[in-house]
């Protein structure tokens, strides 16, 4: 990869970071009365654009959706390699075949659960769905769906198109990073692989599953080997867990299973999962230049979304200010 292609870009989004909500914005947002003054709270940022054409301030998802699907169109335009970009917005093309694909096994039209994100062109895809008589394409977002539909026609179980599908998104992105050639890239997803089956285990172990079903959903290339996996599926995992105490995500996935075994709850798993990953994106401020700056600032977008759906929506149902600060993902500025 030719690192010096991506300086001007590197330096546009140095720029863009300082535009970031910080925590002294977010303190402001949760200190608001209600969700309006929220919304208003939010007049002197990038989301005022799409804010002020709302007609109901119950509609942000639709301002936070646009301002989401902006950014990655004018990084799809400018950066040098568009699989960095494609790092972030995969899972948005996964979900959309999650969607097509229970479309053509239900024939119901399920539109509002698309996530358009331009690069997967979806009108497109479901052309060729309707016009394609093969069963294997040069298309790989088709043969996904023709392995989704052909999984669930053995199976007749809704289920298994999400597991099939998921495992799909896990291979396209890891060989995303692998050609990208960049170790930051590859790290990051084998330590998001890790988090996603640790995950897994604890779902399937509450959920009754048995250990067949945990071998069918296991993701492959992680760094914890999936035969560790299997051998904790009938053991009680606790913060000092073996399984990952030597793993670099121990720290957080301890706070996450600390909580989890208390409440029984995952969102503070979830939560920790991201602060970790904010925490390895704030390493690239020592690079001058390079797709990792890229990267970081764009997965520094993604969870300041996410933030903001979760204060807007505590606003909205009137949940108290120490509850939301609890449970606030770190920022990047």
């Amino acid at each position: 990869m030719d690192r010096s292609a991506f300086i001007q870009l590197s330096a546009s989004t140095r720029v863009l970071e300082k535009k970031l909500l910080n925590t002294r914005a977010f303190d402001r947002l949760i200190e608001s009365n209600n969700l309006s003054d929220a919304l208003r709270n939010l007049s002197d940022s990038v989301y005022q654009q799409f804010i002020s054409k709302l007609e109901d301030p119950k509609d942000y998802e639709e301002a936070l959706r646009a301002e989401e699907l902006r950014t990655y169109a004018e990084y799809y335009k400018l950066c040098p390699d568009e699989k960095v970009v494609d790092l972030l917005t995969l899972k948005y093309c996964y979900h959309n075949l999650k969607v097509l694909a229970k479309e053509k096994i239900l024939g119901e039209d399920f539109s509002n659960l698309i996530i358009d994100i331009e690069r997967f062109n979806i009108e497109k895809l479901r052309e060729e769905i309707e016009s394609s008589r093969k069963k294997f394409t040069d298309n790989e977002y088709l043969d996904a769906l023709n392995k989704a539909e052909d999984i669930y026609e053995k199976t007749k179980n809704p289920q298994y198109i999400d597991i099939i599908l998921d495992k799909l998104y896990f291979e396209k992105l890891k060989e995303t990073a692998l050609e990208l050639e960049v170790d930051f890239f590859k790290k990051y997803v084998e330590d998001l692989i890790d988090f996603s089956n640790i995950n897994i285990l604890l779902r399937c172990q509450r959920q009754g599953r048995d250990i067949s079903f945990l071998k069918n959903v296991l993701i492959d290339g992680g760094n914890i080997e999936k035969y560790q996996i299997e051998q904790f599926f009938s053991k009680k995992i606790d913060e000092e867990s073996p399984l990952f105490k030597n793993s670099n995500i121990y720290k957080p996935v301890k706070r996450g299973i600390e909580e989890y075994n208390r409440s029984g709850s995952l969102f503070i798993f979830e939560r920790e999962k991201d602060n970790y990953f904010t925490e390895q994106m704030k390493d690239t401020r020592t690079i001058s230049y390079g797709p990792e700056v890229i990267f970081a600032y764009l997965l520094a977008k993604d969870s300041e979304i996410k933030n903001l759906r979760f204060v807007l929506i505590s606003k909205q149902n009137g949940l108290d200010t120490s509850f939301i600060k609890e449970r606030l993902r770190d920022t990047y500025v």
